[in-house]
């Protein structure tokens, strides 16, 4: 995801264009960014998924056009950029928009500035040398409930495990081989899937 600013070099700052997300009005750079700048390569190269994180947004993005409504849910992908606020501009891997909060004439050339109902996130392409996935998960959810999202899930590949999110509740962290609901009924589950296309973690 690149931010909605100009991409320019400042002498001694980090080039906007390596900007993942800004969180609390801080930037949060890609994974990598810093071999990046060493190599004097652009963020375009660095910008990409992993093999398997593209696989399992393929296969939950699958599992929704299914079986959601179309007259109900628009879904939304591909790093989606949010603008939560003036400091708050975060990605987001799957996104279901409510019709009635994200009607017709709010889609446009720009990031959206209304809430999903749901946000799904694999893995993250933000870099936490100088955090921790746990700090960083935690905080980006709260943003996320703060905006008006109802439930995020966060499917972890390295622990194979998926925690689901939602404001007030208890967290639920789930292996992944087991069925997983959504929303309205839709449910997924990716041990399975990978068992059944020979993908071995």
């Amino acid at each position: 995801m690149v931010l909605e600013t100009t991409k320019k070099t400042v002498k001694g700052k980090i080039p906007e264009q390596f900007i993942y997300e800004i969180m609390d009005g801080k930037p949060i750079y890609y994974k990598g960014y810093k071999e990046a700048l060493k190599k004097h390569v652009n963020a375009e190269e660095i910008m990409g998924s992993s093999s398997l994180q593209s696989e399992l947004v393929n296969f939950i993005l699958e599992i929704i056009h299914v079986f959601y409504d179309r007259k109900k849910y628009r879904v939304h992908t591909n790093e989606t950029g949010l603008q939560l606020g003036y400091k708050d501009t975060l990605a987001g891997d799957i996104v279901v928009y409510d019709k009635k909060i994200l009607t017709a004439d709010k889609i446009t050339a720009k990031y959206s500035d209304v809430p999903p109902k749901y946000v799904i996130e694999i893995d993250t392409n933000a870099d936490l040398s100088e955090s921790n996935f746990m700090e960083y998960m935690t905080r980006k959810t709260e943003k996320l409930f703060e905006f008006g999202v109802e439930k995020v899930f966060w499917v972890i590949t390295s622990t194979q495990q998926v925690i689901v999110t939602s404001p007030d509740k208890d967290w639920l962290i789930k292996t992944w081989n087991q069925e997983i609901e959504l929303f309205d009924g839709i449910k997924m589950n990716i041990g399975k899937y990978l068992d059944e296309e020979g993908i071995r973690i």
